[in-house]
């Protein structure tokens, strides 16, 4: 019969596999963050341009396999209530068209 710590050792080895572990790491990272900011001054509302930067910086995180840092970045993102851009040529900021390609 396998002991509580091997149990332990073999679903953290499973779940770090999985890139599980490594999620919740980053998500409980988010909801500590959260948990801490102060909300007695409310944010400025967030422009379409800091979205787009918010999100260049997500895909740029995941491109170089930054995974945690780009889940907490997500995460964070999520809890704000702030939407991450999927397509960025839906995007309205005239300075954008000259980084997208010609169709």
């Amino acid at each position: 019969m396998a002991t509580v710590a091997e149990l332990k050792a073999v679903l953290k080895d499973t779940l770090e596999k999985r890139g599980a572990l490594g999620q919740i790491k980053a998500r409980i990272r988010a909801e500590v963050f959260n948990a801490l900011d102060d909300r007695s001054e409310p944010r400025p509302p967030l422009s379409h341009e800091n979205l787009l930067i918010n999100e260049l910086i997500r895909e740029y995180l995941e491109y170089n396999k930054y995974k945690y840092a780009a889940s907490v970045l997500t995460a964070v993102l999520r809890i704000l209530g702030k939407p991450l851009f999927q397509n960025l040529a839906s995007l309205k900021c005239p300075w954008i068209g000259s980084f997208l390609p010609k169709s």
